[in-house]
């Protein structure tokens, strides 16, 4: 079999290669091209498609997307790390938060948040509960342990991902805007290396997570390994480094290791590149040139410096003893050459090298089957609630998160679901909050989850502004995941552009399957909003006697934007107006779902009547409004639909002629996910 072959460079893939280089490419620069114009790294079936989402222009093509507000720009981004969690999922998920800090790092952001986004198999399966545990345990071991705060997730239990867990982290960071390191190499500077040495581990990662899942393609040896300890003096050494004029440019190490950081930061500078791999600083004398390009050995970044300037880059690295190495200097030209021991192993176009062939998609009409509707009884439905292991608490989950260190979490949040971040420097809050929407058709899913989340910031009184996301499909080559994809892209742009919400960072993640295991299609979408007035912070808090109401519509509006917006500013005046004491959103169980979380919470009972039919719709296009005295009056005033539904008081819970203790309802709800991970 020829080399590209037992590579998995794809035959259209190699042909834009020979055809472009003009020959047939080395051995060594075979392997350069497996990494790069793999999927992970190069985006083959989903870059003609990213384009032309509503965006701010800030910092477009970077390592992470962002807002401003006043002098500061806030940066996040989402990534996923499935591939390599559902092989390793200790080390899987902590070298997935690892690399995402590094993305939002490496622009000079300070990380000051963690979020993520989990999907696994149902709880009786124990796979299912090792893949919950070792993830849980990898995230909070390195965000614990760098002293960044996860402060708000979801997590989703679903057969389709007994095989292939779906393992997506989000990382906000913060940084004046004069203080922003871009991915731009300039000629004639040094290239540096920073932090842990080359070993071998990520060997081949993105070529790894470019590919479906089988027995003799779960190589543990493409899992990175973190290191926590060593990331912390690497993020506060970056920092440092990132704030010297001399440093020109940065970026992480994460997929295909040395070989993507330093293309890429040349390519987008329009300069060369001469890399000498004897000067890298290497675990193991006998590691091949190879394996010092393509390992994707975690807790490392790549610098340009001005050469003037490379005494206090010595200085900061020492400073904070990490290891460095000059590895190499940018030059005049498109040539990225890569030497050891004086030998030119390779001589490639940067352009042909970072611009890989790209395949094109196609619809059809093959449509994601949705759930099929059962006929249940309101009881029914109520006890098939409170035991599915979706609506019961995380606590589990989050009580291993340390969610207040950096002393920045406004208040307590875990079972509201949405993170509030008080960036003192600005000053101002930040509230950021994730959803994914599934067994939907695939634009309906987008829609629910963006809606969502839009309402979820309207309801904390934040001011929608920027998204980013993870779209994670199973074998882009089947029609049915093309097509699933296409839609998700197309009404992700047209919800961007409707709301002005701008889509700043992404993420594609496909091969999502193992073996005939595929995962339905799973647009993780997170949204950041602000908000700088305290006073306009719409707490969550929810006390006996509290009045309820629905306020808004019980079905789909056709103008989403005109009716949210208006509900928008109907939410934020009748808080400014001391009318609500706190707002709600309707999720996937409805009004007595959403009621009875906050029951088991703040352990207050409800009872409500309203029409039969709406108590378990799901996504109602409104808000649950909790007051101290009814507003009926004020509520006319708005031309907007609302029910009177009813009180929070007691300790029962209380709708159409229906009566259950709450007390035991609340021992299932905290106690469900913990005693079943004890069987």
């Amino acid at each position: 079999m020829e080399l590209y072959k037992k590579l998995n460079i794809d035959e259209k893939v190699y042909k834009s290669i020979t055809e472009r280089l003009k020959r047939i490419p080395n051995d060594f620069e075979l392997c350069l091209f497996s990494a790069m114009h793999s999927e992970h790294c190069g985006y083959l079936h989903s870059k003609k498609y990213l384009s032309n989402f509503y965006t701010n222009d800030n910092y477009e093509n970077e390592n992470a997307g962002c807002i401003k507000i006043k002098n500061y720009s806030i940066f996040f981004k989402m990534e996923s790390h499935n591939h390599p969690c559902a092989i390793e999922p200790y080390q899987g998920s902590m070298t997935g938060i690892g690399g995402i800090i590094r993305d939002v790092l490496s622009l000079g952001a300070y990380p000051v948040c963690l979020l993520n986004s989990l999907k696994f198999g149902k709880l009786k399966d124990n796979k299912t509960k090792y893949y919950l545990s070792e993830v849980t345990r990898g995230i909070s071991t390195y965000g614990n342990s760098v002293g960044i705060p996860v402060i708000s997730g979801e997590t989703i239990f679903d057969e389709n991902f007994s095989k292939t867990p779906i393992v997506n982290v989000l990382a906000l960071g913060i940084v004046k805007n004069d203080e922003i390191k871009f991915s731009k190499a300039k000629e004639n500077s040094y290239i540096v290396l920073l932090g842990s040495k080359t070993g071998i581990d990520g060997l081949n990662g993105a070529t790894f997570a470019s590919d479906v899942l089988d027995e003799k393609k779960s190589s543990r040896n493409s899992v990175q390994i973190g290191d926590p300890y060593t990331k912390k003096r690497l993020i506060d050494a970056t920092i440092e480094i990132n704030k010297l004029n001399s440093t020109i440019a940065c970026q992480d190490l994460g997929a295909s290791g040395i070989l993507s950081s330093t293309s890429e930061m040349c390519y987008k500078g329009q300069c060369g590149a001469e890399l000498y791999l004897d000067k890298v600083h290497c675990q193991f004398k006998d590691i091949s040139p190879s394996e010092i390009m393509l390992s994707e050995t975690q807790e490392r970044m790549a610098f340009i410096i001005d050469k003037k300037g490379f005494s206090d880059f010595k200085k900061i690295a020492n400073n904070y003893d990490l290891d460095f190495s000059l590895i190499g200097e940018t030059k005049k030209g498109n040539s990225y050459k890569i030497f050891h021991n004086d030998n030119l192993l390779a001589d490639i176009p940067l352009n042909v090298l970072c611009e890989p062939y790209l395949f094109e998609l196609n619809k059809n009409n093959i449509k994601t089957a949705p759930l099929k509707k059962e006929n249940k009884s309101l009881k029914e439905r109520f006890v098939e609630m409170i035991n599915d292991e979706n609506f019961v608490s995380k606590e589990y989950i989050y009580s291993q998160f340390d969610m207040e260190v950096q002393g920045r979490t406004a208040f307590s949040q875990k079972e509201n679901s949405i993170g509030i971040q008080y960036i003192k420097e600005i000053p101002a809050f930040i509230g950021i909050c994730t959803k994914t929407t599934l067994n939907l058709e695939a634009k309906s899913a987008v829609k629910n989850s963006f809606l969502t989340l839009y309402r979820k910031l309207v309801s904390y009184g934040f001011e929608p502004k920027g998204l980013t996301n993870c779209l994670n499909f199973a074998n882009p080559e089947r029609e049915i995941v093309q097509s699933d994809f296409l839609d998700t892209i197309d009404e992700l742009k047209h919800l961007s552009f409707k709301f002005k919400v701008p889509v700043v960072s992404g993420n594609v993640s496909f091969y999502n399957e193992f073996k005939e295991k595929t995962i339905p299609p799973c647009a993780t979408l997170a949204m950041v909003g602000t908000l700088e007035n305290e006073n306009s912070l719409i707490r969550p808090e929810i006390f006996k006697n509290n009045e309820i109401y629905f306020f808004g519509k019980t079905k789909n509006q056709t103008n989403e934007f005109r009716y949210e917006t208006k509900l928008k500013q109907a939410i934020f005046n009748l808080h400014k107006e001391k009318l609500i004491a706190s707002a709600k959103t309707i999720g996937r169980y409805g009004i007595i779902g959403t009621l009875l979380k906050n029951a088991c919470f703040y352990n207050i009972g409800f009872e409500i009547s309203a029409p039969k039919e709406i108590y378990f719709r799901k996504y109602l296009s409104g808000y649950i409004l909790i007051t101290e005295n009814k507003i009926d009056n004020e509520l006319n005033k708005y031309q907007i639909p609302y029910l009177y539904l009813g009180k929070y008081f007691g300790d029962k819970i209380k709708f159409d002629n229906l009566e259950f203790e709450l007390k035991p309802i609340k021992e299932i709800y905290q106690n469900k996910l913990s005693s079943e991970m004890e069987k």
